[in-house]
């Protein structure tokens, strides 16, 4: 009896052992996915700033679209700046995924992925997925259009106008 004992509690003991080795691998893989460093969901990308991007794209909107006044309303000073966009360009590494996107890798060897989710159309269609992204910034260009990220598979710039319904990436500072 004893030694039937102590099989089973060797048994059960090496089985929680082994299903606490699988929960912390996938919470370090769910952290590589991120580029690792992340805080609720933020990542530090190692920027002059501090600024800390989020390791996803916002999925509410009208098919995970939001028109500029949406984005500003529902998001207010979580959703980055022209500046903010500026520094992730200038400072980090965008190496074009072949999924459609860029990884977009810091200072400090940390990255964020950014999907080429194309757009909303202002017909409501959403197009471009795989070949552009679009990114809405907080920042107005004029009483009329804001600024934007817009990138494809050979260029990332900052472009304004006023979009049908463009994706959302938020910071935290």
């Amino acid at each position: 009896m004893k030694r039937t004992l102590f099989v089973l509690t060797t048994i059960l003991f090496f089985a929680l052992a082994l299903t606490s080795c699988k929960k912390d691998e996938a919470n370090n893989n769910s952290n590589n996915n991120d580029g690792g460093g992340s805080s609720a969901g933020y990542v530090d990308l190692g920027l002059p700033s501090g600024t800390k991007w989020k390791s996803s794209n916002e999925t509410g909107g009208t098919n995970g679209f939001y028109t500029y006044d949406e984005a500003v309303s529902a998001f207010g000073d979580k959703l980055p700046t022209k500046e903010q966009f500026d520094e992730l360009r200038v400072y980090c590494s965008w190496e074009w995924q072949n999924n459609g996107g860029y990884k977009v890798t810091g200072t400090n060897e940390k990255s964020i992925v950014l999907p080429a989710a194309g757009c909303r159309s202002f017909y409501g269609d959403v197009i471009s997925v795989g070949y552009y992204g679009y990114y809405w910034s907080s920042t107005p260009f004029n009483s009329e259009y804001a600024w934007f990220l817009r990138f494809n598979y050979d260029e990332v710039d900052m472009n304004n106008g006023s979009g049908g319904g463009f994706s959302v990436r938020l910071v935290q500072k």
